[in-house]
């Protein structure tokens, strides 16, 4: 996403969907459903399609899955009280994300620089100066440090006005003193305050937009300079092993492409953007796309199978509008394309990907607008929540949107250490299966995904030869008037099937728009 404060065109023709009739599902076994039903103009067709899905967990397609990650950034303006706080800190316990992506600026932490040409830095005050000026960010990294979540560290963009004592400034991702201050600053975090969590650093946000550079004017070789000077500064001061994550490019697949062949000694892990139009979902397009890119990186860099591979940002772009707003994610749809589209990462054969984000409160769509309490046009809205919904006069802003019921629900059966594992399953129109397994104390769990995207009921039966025995079946159900949530507003299993028969197979009859959770994990 854009660095916060950047304005860009809008876009605010959300796509209307019509709500379909929804079948009887039957008890299944181990599974993990997403059933996705989009209706066209003109589409009126309700047919039942047989097919057999055949699950061959003993076929790796990607291993180890990173899971499903969240963008969690220190708030700008509009921070959330002690006890809205509380109750972030409680929904992501039970959410799980198996990482974070936090991004931050120079500016925060670096004074500029000495007589000497010395940068100054915040935490060379005293831990009251630190404190103040970066405890957001170290809250953050304590409570990815409590609960073993992975975090790629990044900033925004270089320190835009910072200038020596001569008066010479910061003024492109080339110049050498960013990488040093990029360096010094890893290095505080890892030493002094010892966050282990810190797995990836991101150097500069979507740095192939023209919304990232002054005038708009896009400089790959001032870009990829600056890749390399990090890299040197980190092999060189003790921080060899940590991958730098990129090249962070939002759309321009090329970027891919020209990194893979320029900067592979460079970049350790593979990561891209990606804001999606609802027929790049429906159309499948997302798979191929993403299927063409890991063959790429797989025939150019030698190392591509030992990096990891995944979206640093993920959202869905048609509906916004206003600058940088997003009012779908409060719908019910949202949740459902979401899940659709990370069905897709996981059969490309990609790691896992990170929700663009957490919190609406967290970033403002204009740096120079912000009121208090924020207005309708303040605030960036693509978060589970709002903590300053209360203050804008709609408290139940407060409370989760419908995406976190699948985004949660996939965060915890997909979750880091996992693998995802070969299916065969018909070539019907619209129709995706995907599956997985986590191995919890010495035993091994099975979950699957099957995306019906047609206009079209569908019935097929899905089986695994290798199962030995039965086994016991959690359900959880996300439609739109049929989705359990206990008293917190958190996923609630629909029913516990105490056996099912796994190697027989079991016929799934699927209904119209949206997504039904099984598993045999407890």
């Amino acid at each position: 996403m854009e660095r916060p404060g950047v304005m860009t065109a809008s876009l605010c023709e959300p796509r209307e969907l019509r709500r379909t009739r929804r079948g009887n599902t039957p008890k299944l076994f181990f599974v993990f459903f997403v059933v996705t039903q989009f209706l066209g103009a003109g589409e009126t067709q309700e047919t039942t399609m047989p097919g057999n899905i055949e699950v061959d967990a003993t076929k790796t397609v990607v291993a180890p899955f990173m899971g499903f990650g969240i963008q969690w950034d220190p708030y700008d303006y509009y921070r959330p009280s002690p006890a809205d706080w509380k109750l972030t800190l409680e929904r992501l316990d039970y959410c799980r994300p198996t990482f974070f992506r936090v991004m931050w600026m120079a500016h925060a932490y670096c004074r500029g620089f000495d007589e000497a040409g010395n940068p100054k830095y915040v935490w060379s005050e005293g831990e009251a100066a630190a404190n103040a000026k970066l405890g957001q960010l170290f809250a953050i990294l304590d409570y990815a440090q409590s609960r073993n979540v992975d975090v790629m560290l990044g900033e925004w963009s270089w320190p835009n006005g910072m200038k020596s004592a001569d008066g010479k400034p910061v003024a492109s991702p080339a110049d050498p003193r960013w990488a040093r201050i990029v360096t010094d600053f890893v290095t505080y975090l890892t030493t002094v305050k010892k966050y282990t969590v810190i797995k990836y650093y991101n150097l500069m946000n979507e740095p192939n937009g023209g919304w990232m550079w002054p005038a708009g004017k896009v400089d790959y070789a001032a870009w990829a300079t600056g890749i390399r000077n990090l890299r040197k500064e980190f092999d060189g001061r003790g921080l060899a092993s940590l991958p730098i994550a990129g090249p962070d490019n939002s759309g321009d697949w090329n970027w891919l492409d020209r990194c893979a062949n320029e900067l592979r000694e460079q970049i350790g892990a593979w990561e891209m953007h990606w804001y999606v139009m609802d027929k790049e979902v429906l159309g499948g397009q997302i798979e191929k796309l993403l299927t063409n890119k890991r063959e790429v990186l797989f025939r150019t860099d030698p190392q591509a199978d030992s990096k990891r591979r995944f979206l640093g940002e993920a959202g869905v772009f048609e509906g916004r509008c206003n600058g940088d707003q997003q009012p779908r994610v409060k719908t019910f749809v949202y949740g459902v394309l979401m899940a659709d589209y990370m069905a897709q990462v996981a059969r490309a054969g990609w790691m896992g990907a990170c929700a663009w984000d957490l919190d609406d409160a967290m970033h403002c769509v204009n740096g120079n607008h912000h009121p208090v309490p924020p207005d309708d046009k303040t605030l960036k809205v693509w978060g589970f929540w709002n903590t300053q919904g209360a203050e804008m006069g709609r408290p139940e802003e407060e409370n989760v949107r419908p995406w976190f019921y699948t985004w949660t629900l996939m965060s915890r059966l997909f979750p880091k250490g996992s693998r995802i594992v070969a299916v065969s399953a018909p070539d019907l129109p619209g129709f995706r299966a995907v599956a997985g397994t986590q191995t919890i104390a010495g035993k091994e769990y099975v979950t699957i995904m099957l995306v019906n995207n047609a206009d079209a009921d569908r019935k097929v039966t899905v089986r695994l030869p290798s199962a030995k025995s039965t086994a016991a079946l959690t359900r959880y159900h996300y439609f739109d008037n049929d989705r359990p949530v206990d008293e917190k507003g958190f996923p609630k299993a629909k029913d516990l099937q105490a056996e099912a028969d796994l190697q027989r197979g079991v016929e799934v009859a699927l209904p119209s728009r949206g997504v039904v959770f099984l598993t045999t994990a407890p």
